[in-house]
């Protein structure tokens, strides 16, 4: 069944069924008829139109061999880079590549993050995210420990504000709600397609593990920083302060 195309998925991807074909189109608009006009996903170029009989939703029990089905942001953003690093490095065995998180909506995009340093391959990957109509920059908020994040979004929002809401733990189906105001505001972090508002998040991060708590009281929660020495024992710091005087809970 083909998917209803209209103003709402213009942008959205769709990769080629046909056996041996690696094309990815992104939808550009509405076409004549009964039709929709597409560019190269990978390099914003070959103009031209698609009958909307051959876009197919996306069905991984499927196995079409013609038309076009719908493809992931971040399914396809993970394709560019690890093209980008194979041919870079010279070897598809490099995993530089940890992870990409992306919207459904390429306005908005997302992040990925990668395990080498950004003087080895950050270059490449800003170059492949900006030929295919990304802009793309440094995000060290989406780092923890080596390696780096790339935040990237459609060229023409790369002026707005590069923040993102990330979740402590997010899951598969988690996509980044992005701030729509222009850089350097003052105000809340606004996504204008959702009309949502949020602040900013300056708790520090916590090692979290189970300590066992007085009796009575269950488990707490460790309270320390992640990775914090083991001698320390892990440490449920708010229970101590409202308890006082109670003893280090141990590990469990």
């Amino acid at each position: 069944m083909s998917d209803a195309i209209s103003s709402t998925l213009t942008g959205r991807l769709y990769r080629s069924c046909r056996s041996g074909s690696s094309a990815v189109v992104r939808i550009t608009g509405e076409g004549p008829a009964d039709t929709v006009t597409v560019v190269d996903a990978f390099t914003g170029g070959r103009p031209r139109t698609l009958s909307r009989a051959t876009l197919h939703a996306e069905d991984y029990r499927s196995r079409r061999r013609s038309g076009y089905e719908a493809l992931q942001e971040r399914h396809f953003v993970a394709q560019l880079l690890n093209a980008a690093l194979d041919k870079h490095v010279g070897d598809q065995d490099h995993e530089a590549l940890h992870s990409v998180w992306a919207h459904a909506d390429w306005r908005s995009g997302g992040y990925a993050r990668l395990t080498w340093d950004y003087d080895t391959i950050g270059g490449p990957c800003e170059r492949a995210l900006r030929r295919a109509g990304y802009g793309a920059e440094p995000f060290p908020q989406a780092v923890r420990g080596h390696g780096f994040a790339l935040r990237f979004r459609r060229a023409a929002e790369q002026p707005l504000c590069p923040d993102l809401e990330i979740p402590r733990s997010h899951e598969d189906t988690w996509e980044p709600w992005s701030c729509d105001v222009q850089r350097g505001h003052d105000s809340a972090h606004h996504n204008v397609a959702m009309q949502y508002r949020w602040v900013d998040d300056d708790e520090p991060e916590r090692c979290g593990a189970y300590v066992a708590a007085v009796p009575g009281l269950g488990l707490g929660s460790c309270s320390l920083s992640p990775g914090h020495p083991p001698e320390q024992g892990h440490r449920d710091l708010l229970r101590e302060y409202l308890l006082p005087g109670t003893a280090q809970p141990t590990a469990r």
